[in-house]
């Protein structure tokens, strides 16, 4: 490894290593494009509409846990959360094929409730145990001294 003596020896050698880096991951992209290349235009539309199709239902995934999470800084209760969380993936779902993307597959109640913590933002009577928490975090981390003078 060269010995760095000058802050000018240093920018030049970190340009060297971008642009080594990039050259890389142009070439790699070249492979890539080359071999969508080889596929028919059929077999290409229906790769692209099964990746859209798997970005879009990865993202409706995190709609339900999202508004649970969002129902519950508000304070509604564990019920109408789910019901609220429901109502937005069918919604967002909806929303995603009128905009002419890919029609997406809803994940089951059971399979989005189970990627909920529900004990760590519901009590066992259904009351939100955490009303308010995401502001005042906000509120705090804005408050807090950067460093910067």
């Amino acid at each position: 490894m060269p010995t760095i003596r000058t802050s000018e020896e240093g920018r030049r050698l970190a340009e060297a290593r971008w642009r080594k880096h990039r050259e890389r991951e142009a070439e790699a992209w070249a492979d890539d494009a080359l071999s969508l290349a080889i596929l028919t235009e059929a077999q290409e539309d229906r790769l692209i509409g099964d990746l859209l199709r798997q970005g879009a239902e990865s993202a409706l995934a995190e709609v339900a846990p999202s508004i649970v999470v969002a129902a519950a800084e508000l304070g509604l209760c564990r019920a109408t959360a789910e019901r609220l969380a429901d109502l937005a993936m069918l919604l967002t779902a909806v929303a995603i094929e009128r905009a002419g993307g890919p029609e997406v597959a809803l994940p089951t109640p059971e399979a989005w409730r189970a990627t909920v913590a529900w004990d760590a933002i519901f009590s066992p009577s259904g009351e939100s145990l955490v009303v308010g928490e995401i502001a005042r975090e906000s509120q705090a981390e804005t408050a807090e001294p950067t460093g910067r003078d």
